[in-house]
């Protein structure tokens, strides 16, 4: 969500280094995919052909070896991974539960902490986007906010669809986006955002265990009017500090991690929702190499892991091994190697 407001204060800082433990036996890559529990595959696959552009990038499947792995073998569930047409990454795995289940962030506000808040997906046209999605029933804290930071100038709205999906939509206005040949309507999804009550302690996590590289923090209220797209009022944006720090396991923003903080802000707690088979954005899905040095490391920092290690057919990959691990804020995070 790389949102910030007029007038923060931010430093970048790329590196092309990986992850490694004392061996230099294991590497990680940014985020592949995001898992999405809902309600209706069809539902949501209609929505990204017609409003983004994407395509199916793997037939309806049985995901009854996934819902074990997750430790739910009791639901039945199929899924389907739909994408950005010409992209490999940024894609969003649509698992279908029977049954009926709560969502994981059931009517938050954007400072509520625990699971994950948003998925960015950059747009051309944001006027044309914002008008299908209100037609849609796409429901937001305010309307889109156009607003500078540093040398770049956006418009952004974080908007929540059918079964708590969350975007933060963005139009890049200046200085020109390159390097995106496959935006048309949706590009890739390209950076998720947690919203956490400790940053330090979520810091040590996944800079000091997983090596994540920062590739943007800032930190700072809103200035000028106080308009923002956090739905807080404006004179209380001019008050309240937020603390963002944007990271991934080599400083790029792709497949990267947003951290957010509200200073002086307490709102609910979504940690213990965060877990199948509610339904929401329930995990980041992590290529890895080397999946034994990295049980080991995780092992080392006394990180539990919460699912796995386990064989399963995960198409279009094939054959991986994964295992999941809970982020300090709840979020499930899932590393997968290719047999």
């Amino acid at each position: 969500m790389i949102r910030l407001l007029l007038g923060l204060c931010f430093t970048f800082s790329v590196a092309v280094s990986t992850a490694a433990d004392d061996d230099g036996g294991f590497s990680l890559s940014g985020w592949r995919e995001v898992v999405v529990t809902v309600a209706s595959i069809e539902a949501h696959r209609t929505f990204f052909q017609e409003v983004g552009a994407w395509e199916s990038r793997t037939p309806m499947a049985d995901a009854s070896d996934q819902m074990a792995f997750w430790g739910v073998p009791d639901v039945a569930a199929k899924e389907i991974v739909i994408a950005n047409k010409g992209t490999e990454t940024g894609m969003i795995r649509l698992v279908e539960v029977a049954g009926s289940h709560p969502q994981i962030r059931s009517n938050s506000q954007l400072w509520d902490t625990g699971g994950i808040l948003d998925i960015n997906i950059r747009v051309t046209d944001m006027e044309t986007k914002f008008s299908q999605l209100q037609r849609r029933g796409w429901q937001a804290a305010g309307d889109p906010v156009r607003f500078t930071f540093g040398p770049f100038e956006v418009t952004e709205w974080i908007t929540r669809g059918p079964d708590g999906l969350t975007f933060a939509l963005i139009e890049r206005h200046k200085p020109t986006l390159e390097g995106w040949p496959h935006l048309k309507d949706f590009s890739r999804a390209f950076n998720a955002t947690q919203v956490v009550d400790d940053l330090e302690t979520s810091l040590s996590f996944y800079r000091d265990v997983l090596g994540f590289k920062e590739y943007l923090s800032h930190s700072g209220a809103s200035s000028g009017d106080g308009s923002n797209v956090l739905g807080l009022p404006k004179n209380l944006a001019r008050e309240i500090v937020r603390d963002v720090w944007i990271g991934h396991p080599q400083g790029i923003n792709e497949g990267s991690v947003e951290l957010l903080a509200f200073r002086g802000v307490e709102g609910r707690d979504f940690s213990e929702q965060a877990v199948p088979p509610n339904l929401g954005m329930l995990a980041l899905r992590f290529p890895v190499k080397g999946m034994d040095a990295f049980i080991r490391h995780l092992k080392q920092h006394d990180i539990p892991l919460s699912g796995g290690p386990a064989l399963l057919d995960l198409k279009p990959y094939g054959e991986v091994r994964i295992i999941g691990v809970k982020a300090p804020n709840g979020s499930l995070l899932e590393f997968f190697e290719v047999d």
